[in-house]
């Protein structure tokens, strides 16, 4: 427990030295925002462990015999071993190459801070970002119709999707859990739901202002919207607030959150550039941050 606390406040520089393309090194920033980092970890091994281990509780069958090798932690990552290269994770043809690339961003969930920090980040938007090639090889997509390949039709809760097969049957005991409630506002929240795009799962394309693909690309993220969202904001970029509350922001139900969140699903409204439509799977992030989701193969 204590290892996860130091291993948390590590994740806490990353807006001062390596941000995205859409603000430069030397812009001053206003407010210190708490965005968490690997930076503060890069000579630390036994953090760099805990985050190989998070990945390997994680995805069972897919990441796998963590070591210690050639002076750095590694996992293999369905069958290519990736290093942890300086925060980069890297396979190893490309591990001496790390300072072409950003570290990865393994951020605190939930967000927390102030309405004024909250007004910095707005201000001064910096992404989680770091490469594709981790994910790439997590689920087998390292190109469009790689990915393509690898997506299925679904219908969730009626919402029509084409999501990456690997999330179907977690998606299946989420809709389930939701449905188990008795409370009318999940009856009402469902049946408002826009069943066909732009509610959507798969969506090949970069995260605004990286080259770093969304997990869109991976059909791992689904946004879900209601008929009319009744001048509610839900994205950070289409109306600007130093907090959320349900009389300005599209929110669903608690017990929705924390359905998706039981089954190894973020919610994008517990981010400091709030998208509150947002759902993606990263049992990773809910493990680093002490909340341990149901896995499947565990």
């Amino acid at each position: 427990m204590e290892m996860m606390k130091i291993l948390l406040l590590a994740f806490s520089i990353l807006a001062a030295s390596f941000l995205s393309g859409c603000r430069s090194l030397k812009e001053p920033i206003v407010e210190q925002i708490p965005i968490p980092s690997t930076l503060k970890i890069l000579d630390n091994l036994e953090a760099q462990e805990e985050i190989m281990l998070a990945f390997k509780r994680a995805y069972p069958g897919k990441v796998s015999d963590v070591q210690f090798l050639n002076n750095d932690w590694t996992m293999h990552v369905n069958g290519t071993r990736f290093y942890f290269a300086m925060g980069r994770f890297l396979p190893e043809d490309l591990r001496e190459q790390w300072e072409d690339f950003y570290p990865y961003d393994f951020y605190i969930y939930p967000w927390v801070g102030t309405p004024s920090q909250r007004r910095a980040a707005i201000d001064h938007p910096i992404y989680s970002i770091g490469s594709s090639f981790l994910f790439d090889a997590l689920y087998y997509s390292p190109t469009e119709d790689d990915s393509w390949n690898m997506q299925e039709l679904y219908s969730f809760l009626g919402v029509k999707l084409v999501i990456h097969s690997y999330i179907k049957p977690l998606l299946d005991l989420v809709a389930e859990r939701i449905r188990a409630h008795t409370d009318p506002s999940i009856d009402e929240w469902i049946a408002d739901l826009r069943t066909s795009p732009p509610s959507f799962g798969w969506n090949w394309r970069s995260i605004a202002g990286t080259n770093r693909r969304s997990n869109h690309s991976y059909g791992t993220a689904i946004d879900l919207l209601p008929r009319s969202l009744r001048g509610l904001y839900t994205y950070w970029q289409w109306g600007t607030s130093d907090t959320i509350n349900r009389e300005t922001h599209y929110l669903p139900p608690d017990a929705v959150i924390e359905a998706f969140q039981n089954y190894g699903f973020i919610w994008g409204g517990h981010w400091d550039l709030i998208d509150t439509m947002h759902f993606e799977y990263r049992p990773e992030i809910l493990l680093l941050n002490n909340i341990v989701p149901f896995i499947p193969g565990q």
